[in-house]
């Protein structure tokens, strides 16, 4: 258990401001109110009452009402601006009911006329304090109204660091929450920069707002951190005068940390300003707790629609797939006819007029004959030929394929990979069919509503599962489609440039693979979201797939990851297999673009290249490893088909890059993989 710290607030006594141009008034009302506890502040006229409320707060002023300069009532307005919670009370030799109502009606709390007698005195000031400090808990009470107000999480945060500036009188304040690895990061503040709040996360106990969380009441700090001894080596990250960090629980669960400070405000807190800050961060740990709560519950209740819809889903699948399969063995059979007769009509060569009839039969039962194809495709899937491979390398290997056609629509792909996921058990062909459908979609989708786009791809391995997510930002997904964009034959494409078969094939694959698939719906009617959910590889799926009798080469990655960029498949097929019985991780690359999105994706600890790749030749190649990866770019093998080639040579001899000509002998390069990794490489595997 944490050791409890003092909470460093003192008793506030109240303050009062004596405004009167009568010398012997001020001495008289000075010596009675000290008498009684009170502190004491004394101006002579209006405008030394208005700079003093300038530099200190006063819970009461005794103001006269005719004064030289600034009178009572414009005194009054004044300090008013300055400290709306400032109690008047007027006073004057020359009382009348005009000057009485004109006072209660800007402001006053109370009219006393001279002679002053003391005890009459003394009973409205007590009142005074008491309406100050009952206004004090309706203003509580209000914000206690607007916190709960909302159960959005960002409106909230605001409303709790606004409302908690309002009530302690502050001009700064952070809002500290606890994040998912159990540490307190910023969610909001009104004066650090983005780039401090994303990067200050604190373990418990660490710095001021750790170790207060380990408390159950708010701390004051009065003097600054670097001399209070319970905050013994915590270096000051900024000057500030007082504040009060307030930890914030719910049946003991902590939720987080409010930070309320006063950086150019002169004066500290006290007990009294402790205690609000007491009820407040009660107030707002319960707004957290109930916004915390209701995002949970949506969580659940969406996930259980999810599972919901997923089920109907499945179940339709099954039912489409046995009656596709049917209903496409019965077309097949009179289509067989009607192909072979129209064909046999255009051999007879018909008149124009009869040739144009033809043509068109010919020509859409040929279009029907695909669309048969294609449910039987759809209602015989083959089994997923599973093995651990890493989604990354299949993301890449789509957008490679994809990416003459993404060019030429003036695509613009943005890749976020995580480098560090776990591999899953999957299918290569079946998955890169599934994103290679879902690019095309987008690409499609971008092009033909504005010429042009941007497609983010992004992998992220979220609590326990492998999450890819592909956003465009084309005209959307409509909240009504969400639901069916997977269901068979679906399409808001028109008539003949798609069946509406590439979801449900994506979503029956996906499936298989023991994940989901989702389209969120567009907001504001811009950009569509597909986001796949698939689980990683059991630890034992090594072991089963050797009892499966897949062979060693496809066991999950151990090895240094190398990246093979070469133009022609059949040297790719030769380097992974060379490389995976060395025990290398093995990805490949065919292409400038997939290259260059591959090494920006993942880290590699060696490249083998060609010199002479399409619009990336080994010069520009080496300059943006150094530029982007520059320890990769001391661990390069260039394969070059004119190696004697004296630029070449002389390039490679100063590059620091190591040459093998093209056709090249295996033990040539082994020997250069030897001299980049002289540590024995582990057991074979390969991630083609």
């Amino acid at each position: 258990m944490p050791t409890s710290l003092p909470t460093k607030a003192q008793s506030r006594t109240p303050s009062i401001l004596v405004v009167d141009d009568e010398p012997r008034l001020r001495t008289f009302l000075t010596e009675a109110l000290q008498e009684k506890g009170y502190l004491v502040e004394v101006a002579e006229d209006g405008a030394a009452a208005v700079a003093k409320a300038r530099a200190a707060r006063f819970d009461v002023a005794l103001c006269d009402l005719s004064m030289p300069g600034i009178g009572g009532l414009q005194a009054l307005e004044q300090m008013k601006g300055i400290d709306p919670d400032i109690e008047f009370i007027i006073i004057t030799a020359h009382g009348t009911l005009e000057n009485a109502i004109e006072s209660l009606r800007k402001g006053a709390f109370d009219f006393l006329q001279k002679p002053i007698v003391l005890k009459d005195l003394l009973f409205s000031i007590g009142k005074a304090l008491e309406r100050r400090d009952l206004r004090e808990r309706l203003g509580l009470f209000e914000l206690s109204r607007t916190i709960f107000s909302t159960l959005d999480p960002d409106e909230l945060h605001v409303k709790v660091v606004q409302s908690a500036i309002q009530v302690l009188r502050a001009d700064d304040a952070s809002l500290m929450l606890v994040d998912a690895a159990g540490r307190l990061s910023i969610a909001l503040s009104t004066s650090l920069q983005r780039e401090i709040l994303s990067e200050t996360h604190l373990a418990i106990g660490e710095r001021v707002a750790g170790r207060v969380a380990q408390q159950t009441e708010p701390i004051v700090i009065n003097e600054g951190v670097a001399g209070d001894e319970r905050f013994a080596g915590v270096p000051p990250f900024r000057p500030i005068r007082a504040s009060i960090v307030c930890p914030l629980a719910v049946r003991e669960q902590l939720l987080g940390v409010l930070n309320v400070n006063r950086v150019n405000i002169v004066e500290h807190y006290s007990e009294h300003d402790r205690r609000n800050a007491m009820i407040l961060s009660s107030l707002v740990a319960l707004a957290l707790g109930n916004a915390r709560l209701h995002k949970e519950l949506q969580e659940r209740l969406q996930e259980i629609q999810d599972t919901r819809e997923e089920m109907i889903q499945n179940e339709k699948m099954l039912a489409l797939g046995n009656l596709l399969s049917g209903v496409a063995h019965e077309l097949n059979n009179p289509l067989c006819g009607v192909l072979g007769y129209a064909q046999l009509l255009q051999q007879e060569r018909p008149e124009p007029k009869l040739r144009k009839g033809v043509e068109v039969i010919l020509r859409e039962a040929e279009r029907a004959a695909k669309i048969v194809n294609n449910l039987l495709t759809f209602a015989r899937r083959e089994r997923p030929e599973k093995r651990p491979l890493g989604v990354n390398g299949v993301l890449l290997k789509a957008i490679e394929r994809k990416a003459y056609d993404l060019k030429v629509c003036r695509i613009e792909v943005r890749v976020d990979l995580d480098p560090k996921l776990p591999l899953v058990l999957g299918d290569f062909h079946q998955l890169q069919g599934v994103f290679g459908n879902l690019i095309t979609n987008a690409q499609q989708a971008m092009f033909e509503s504005h010429g042009r786009g941007t497609l983010t791809i992004a992998s992220a391995l979220r609590d326990g599962r492998v999450m890819i997510t592909l956003a465009d930002d084309g005209p959307g997904i409509p909240a009504e489609h969400a639901r069916r964009v997977f269901d068979p034959f679906f399409t808001t494409r028109e008539v003949g440039k798609g069946v509406g078969l590439g979801l449900s094939v994506a979503f029956a694959i996906v499936r298989d693979h023991g994940g989901v698939i989702r389209a969120k719906p567009s907001e504001g009617g811009r950009g569509a979201t597909f986001i796949i959910d698939l689980p990683p590889a059991p630890a034992e799926a090594p072991e089963a797939a050797g009892r499966s009798g897949i062979s060693a080469a496809q066991k999950p990655p151990s090895g240094p990851r190398v990246l093979v960029a070469d133009g022609e498949t059949h040297v790719q097929d030769l380097l992974v297999d060379l490389l995976g019985g060395m025990g290398f991780r093995v990805d490949t690359a065919g292409s400038r673009d997939g290259t260059l999105a591959k090494i920006r994706a993942a880290d590699y600890d060696a490249l083998i290249a060609d010199f002479g790749l399409a619009r990336l030749d080994g010069r520009s190649l080496l300059e943006t490893l150094r530029a982007e990866k520059p320890a990769l770019a001391r661990h390069v093998i260039f394969l070059a088909s004119d190696a004697l080639n004296p630029r070449v040579m002389e390039f490679a001899a100063t590059s620091g890059t190591l040459l093998i000509g093209k056709p090249f002998d295996l033990d040539t390069m082994r020997t250069a993989l030897r001299r980049l990794f002289p540590a024995p490489a582990p057991e074979a595997d390969t991630v083609h």
